[in-house]
């Protein structure tokens, strides 16, 4: 594939001239740990950067994270995006994010890992599998964590369905969230108003939904 053209007002990189010299931790928790890596820039310089590491990554996928993107869906009722509400100590509040977690050593593929969280997170079952993205970065500034999207649909009306049951682990704790498809930014406003903080995952979701509808609307 051709790559995409670069306007004439952007400064151009070359690749070949940033290059990752050394890694060196110089703290480790039970889950994190924080590195000093070493690099070069496109001066020749070389620089140093923090950067937050995983203390265990899986050596069977990719990817250290999943996230699956689940769109439910109902006869005669609206599609719905199925998030989850938690409490998150980092940011201090509720966040609303995408079913999410770690790979584990005995999920294998990062397809199996999602389809897991999904199901204990909010008791729903995968009756589709979409689509899975390619290796993308969790928070490139600060971390080398990453991750693959799944998405996922789900059907209500399937009997493992209308049965859910969510499977906490020790210490977890979830609240499933349903937003009707033609209304998530505006909800998303709304928790946002009312303090909870949004995943940026998610309101990338919500922000390129509305987009596409604006651009659909203004075809016709």
């Amino acid at each position: 594939m051709a790559p995409s053209p670069t306007p004439s007002h952007s400064r151009r990189l070359d690749k070949k001239k940033f290059t990752h010299v050394s890694s060196e931790e110089i703290a480790r928790g039970e889950h994190m740990s924080l590195a000093k890596y070493k690099y070069v820039d496109a001066t020749g310089s070389q620089k140093i950067w923090e950067v937050a590491e995983r203390c265990q990554k899986p050596k069977s996928t990719e990817s250290d994270s999943v996230c699956a993107l689940p769109i439910l869906r109902r006869m005669l009722k609206y599609d719905c995006l199925v998030l989850v509400k938690q409490y998150r100590p980092s940011m201090k509040a509720f966040t609303l994010e995408f079913p999410a977690g770690v790979v584990e050593p005995q999920d294998g593929t990062s397809e199996v890992s999602a389809l897991r969280r999904l199901n204990s997170q909010t008791g729903y079952t995968c009756t589709g599998l979409k689509q899975t993205s390619p290796l993308t970065a969790s928070d490139p500034v600060h971390t080398s964590c990453t991750t693959k999207l799944v998405s996922v649909e789900v059907n209500g009306d399937d009997l493992r369905n209308l049965n859910a049951q969510q499977k906490f682990g020790e210490g977890e704790f979830y609240e499933v969230v349903q937003i009707p498809m033609n209304d998530v930014l505006q909800r998303l406003n709304d928790y946002s108003e009312d303090g909870y903080v949004v995943d940026s995952r998610v309101y990338a979701f919500a922000l390129g939904l509305s987009m596409g509808a604006q651009m659909g609307a203004r075809r016709t």
